[in-house]
């Protein structure tokens, strides 16, 4: 079988015997994908720093046949390292809560372009310290758009219009409501907040973290997105009890109430 030539980050491994690992990476070609690695946990491997957690590397692989059977490494060559991401324990954690979405989420063998260079970006932002959290949070609701996951988000989901503004997201059925489809004792939310949501699909990942947002927005986005990442589609993550008991994500009870 001939070696195939991808690109990709290394989303996690683990060792397979003293001199062996098993390498997760998010492959540009082929998305989430496995590979077996002999020896690269000698000191003389060539291939070693290539499969580094968050790694950005080429790989020639031998691809097997189905994609829910491992692949083995040929070789490896580093692109770029973003080892600044884990300096930082909380901007190490956001990135771990977007990876523990990923490999959760993606179906083997299947790719989208766009969910990937998102995560390029965000890992870049991120490693340069640039509008973290925002990054963060924004990739997290990009992923799910660009997904089976998906909210509804286009258009008011009771009239099915767009000729009216929408003033609300509605958390249980995770849709956007007009003005005249509110039901009585639902609140108009602030207007920033549901813009961000009702303009979304509109725009690119690089146009969307190069914009300015409220702050308690983006907590507030944050809280939804972990929520639905953890309650309705069933994702563990690691870092979630961290997320929600840390400052950066409290919401005082004056703000909440303009969100409910």
């Amino acid at each position: 079988m001939a070696a195939i030539k991808i690109e990709g980050f290394v989303l996690n491994s683990y060792d397979y015997d003293d001199y062996a690992k098993v390498i997760k990476v998010y492959s540009k070609q082929y998305g989430v994908l496995s590979f077996f690695a002999p020896g690269v946990n000698k000191e003389a491997s060539k291939n070693k720093y290539s499969i580094q957690t968050l790694s950005y590397s080429d790989f020639e692989i031998f691809k097997s046949r189905s994609d829910n059977k491992i692949s083995k490494l040929k070789t490896g060559n580093l692109k770029k390292e973003y080892f600044n991401i884990a300096k930082t324990y909380v901007n190490y954690v956001y990135v771990s809560v977007t990876i523990s979405m990923i490999e959760q989420l993606s179906v083997p063998g299947f790719q989208n372009y766009k969910i990937y260079n998102a995560f390029k970006t965000m890992l870049e932002n991120i490693d340069n310290n640039i509008n973290v959290f925002n990054n963060y949070v924004l990739f997290l609701l990009f992923y799910i758009q660009n997904s089976e996951y998906k909210f509804n988000l286009n258009y008011c989901s009771r009239c099915k219009k767009r000729d009216y503004p929408i003033v609300r997201f509605e958390y249980s059925d995770k849709t956007l409501v007009c003005k005249r489809c509110l039901w009585p004792g639902e609140i108009i939310q602030p207007l920033s907040f549901v813009n961000i949501l009702s303009n979304f699909n509109k725009h690119t990942f690089n146009y969307l973290v190069d914009q300015r947002y409220n702050a308690v927005d983006i907590i507030v986005l944050h809280n939804l997105m972990l929520d639905y990442l953890e309650s309705d589609l069933g994702i563990f993550i690691s870092g979630s009890r961290i997320l929600k008991n840390s400052a950066s994500t409290f919401i005082s009870e004056v703000n909440a109430i303009q969100y409910k």
